[in-house]
């Protein structure tokens, strides 16, 4: 599994080196070609010259700007929303993929641990073991040795709720992941507006001939905001589906894990006796306070310790 997220990284870092300021495809021929163009296009001089006199206000683009470059300038606000969601994707799936694994919330050590100190007859050792490790494992099976001097049924009950909530609790996590790829594609959808209108709105100032290079920064724009709105979308719908059905399977192993652990935790659980049925307190008199009586107060604390009552009388002496 590490290795398969060096691979990721590695190659997430040679898509940014290429997208460098010589990298992906450039837009323009670069000087050689230009320079090896120049005779076929020296009749033209003067006709260029007249069309660039017309194209004084047209934005200007480097030769040698690149792909990444020119999509970085033509996404403008939109794109910089959408690339700060792409990195708070990818340190949310980080995380979930270093939290989220059998390793971290099944711990082999952990098991291993609970089960040597159960063979030794160590009950309040695996006990202590197990409620000190914050793994999965470790709370649900804690939380069901807890009930068990009620009864092994309603230890299997604790556990299970304890399983449950857990789950809940990453699952509810994974619901920022479905955020992020429904969001995608609406925030792609008002650059792809926004990015139209500026394509009509240089159509209506400049009449009957428009630039067509002004023409095309606005539906660039448009074009990119759509493309980088599903780009993200895809991904994180993907992860939030790989991941409720990791965190499934992790709920399931663990309870079969701590299942049988819990069955060896009884005899070391003394059960839970029903308790005696208590003398009750009189009630005060009407019209007394809330407060008992101090004597009424004392018979009834030396009753409940199993104490006799004494006598108002002195003892009689025997002649």
């Amino acid at each position: 599994m590490e290795s398969w997220y060096g691979r990721v990284l590695a190659m997430v870092i040679g898509v940014l080196l290429l997208a460098g300021p010589e990298g992906l495809v450039p837009l323009a021929p670069t000087r050689a070609t230009a320079q090896d163009g120049a005779s076929t296009r020296g009749g033209d001089e003067r006709s260029a010259s007249a069309e660039s006199a017309g194209d004084a206000n047209a934005p200007k683009v480097d030769a040698r700007e690149s792909f990444f470059r020119w999509m970085v300038r033509a996404s403008g606000p939109i794109g910089v929303l959408i690339a700060a969601m792409s990195f708070y994707l990818i340190a949310l799936v980080v995380w979930m993929a270093l939290r989220y694994r059998t390793s971290a919330a099944l711990p082999r050590r952990l098991v291993r641990e609970v089960q040597e100190l159960l063979d030794q007859k160590r009950y309040s050792d695996a006990y202590s073991r197990a409620a000190a490790d914050p793994s999965l494992f470790g709370r649900v099976l804690s939380a069901g040795v807890r009930k068990l001097s009620s009864g092994v049924a309603q230890a299997q009950r604790s556990m299970e709720m304890a399983n449950e909530d857990a789950t809940m609790e990453m699952e509810h996590r994974t619901t920022y992941l479905a955020t992020v790829g429904t969001l995608g594609p609406m925030i792609g959808l008002v650059g792809t507006v926004y990015g139209m209108i500026m394509a009509f709105r240089v159509i209506a100032t400049e009449g009957s001939s428009p630039q067509a290079s002004q023409l095309a920064a606005g539906i660039s724009t448009a074009l990119f905001a759509t493309l980088e709105g599903i780009a993200i979308s895809i991904p994180a719908i993907y992860f939030y589906s790989f991941f409720r059905n990791r965190i499934a399977r992790l709920s399931l192993e663990v309870a079969m894990a701590a299942e049988p652990l819990l069955e060896q935790f009884a005899p070391g659980v003394k059960p839970q006796e029903p308790a005696a049925p208590s003398t009750a307190t009189p009630m005060p008199m009407p019209g007394t306070g809330s407060h008992p009586h101090p004597f009424a107060l004392n018979a009834a604390l030396a009753a409940s310790a199993g104490a006799a009552p004494r006598s108002a009388l002195p003892p009689a002496h025997s002649e």
